[in-house]
């Protein structure tokens, strides 16, 4: 690996970060709500009311409360929330763990889903289960995640009753610890539907773009030495994967990117208590802090993605030079 080029993404990954995060703190300013009469009550005298613009440091110009901002972040400090008056962390700690448990393994079962009946797929082109299987990604790639996730909670909550139709846990649930928390069967059950909306509807995609690969792949003269050396079908299958995986992995940043921005409208609809529905109540409570740390953390992870993106697509082809 060379380390020049991993450092040079580095960097780059880091630029792109700041110019979000620069975007994302002169947006906010721009809205005309003014943060300070969810702060400063107009009841205090003028002196209180200035102490407090003083202690929250929006009394400062702009320019200094961003180079405040960014000095800050460099240390991961993103200060105290305007609404719940404590460190940004202790609120969005738990609404961060509980988006990660419902999307991780939803883009984990997509991404293994996609790979595995897209290969199958292309490699039997024209069989009974290609054709007819074909059309199932093909409505979903058009078919909006909150319209899934609604249909989703019609058929398997409402009309079956098969699982909750919101939330996190029941009304009442007092988890003692962690692990009590995330892997009891109230929580799998609320889980669940959720869960296997977002991975069915991330499969989609991919899966189409796997199957393409593979049809292409096929005629590759690769193949055919393979083939002239006697080895069974599934040895072909397999190193046919390989080279067909490259478009799907430079496909997975946008996936990530997808799975973000989707999660906002999943933990909506299903009621979740995860980042996305953190962030629409930190703008809709003109709460600063709370929605450019929501924002950083989305920014920080689909970049990254696309960092880790670029390493991954060099491991699997070596025929590509880094400079």
């Amino acid at each position: 690996m060379n380390r020049g080029y991993v450092v040079r993404r580095f960097i780059q990954m880091l630029f792109t970060l700041w110019v979000v995060m620069t975007i994302i703190f002169f947006m906010f300013r721009l809205i005309p709500a003014d943060p300070a009469s969810l702060l400063v009550d107009s009841s205090l005298t003028t002196e209180a009311q200035q102490q407090l613009r003083e202690f929250w440091g929006i009394d400062e110009p702009v320019l200094t409360q961003y180079f405040t901002y960014m000095g800050n972040l460099l240390q991961l400090d993103f200060g105290r929330s305007f609404f719940y008056r404590v460190p940004v962390m202790d609120v969005l700690g738990p609404f961060l763990r509980n988006s990660l448990v419902l999307m991780l393994p939803a883009v984990s079962l997509a991404i293994i889903a996609s790979i595995g009946i897209g290969s199958y797929m292309g490699w039997k082109r024209g069989s009974f289960l290609e054709r007819w299987g074909i059309m199932i990604p093909l409505a979903l790639h058009g078919v909006p995640l909150y319209w899934l996730g609604l249909i989703a909670l019609i058929i398997f909550s409402f009309w079956l009753g098969w699982f909750p139709s919101s939330g996190m846990r029941e009304l009442g649930y007092v988890a003692d610890n962690w692990w009590d928390i995330y892997l009891s069967v109230d929580f799998l059950q609320h889980v669940f539907l959720p869960m296997m909306t977002a991975a069915i509807y991330l499969t989609a995609s991919p899966l189409m773009l796997m199957r393409s690969s593979m049809i292409e792949i096929q005629n590759e003269e690769f193949l055919d030495v393979i083939r002239a050396k006697g080895v069974s079908e599934r040895v072909i299958i397999r190193h046919a994967m390989r080279n067909a995986l490259l478009p799907v992995v430079t496909y997975l940043a946008l996936l990530a990117t997808i799975a973000v921005a989707g999660s906002v409208l999943l933990e909506t609809v299903f009621s979740w208590p995860g980042i996305g529905r953190a962030l629409v109540d930190a703008v809709n409570a003109q709460d600063y802090p709370l929605a450019q740390a929501a924002f950083f953390m989305w920014s920080a992870s689909v970049v990254f993605m696309y960092f880790l993106v670029d390493i991954l697509y060099y491991k699997l082809d070596p025929r590509i030079s880094l400079k």
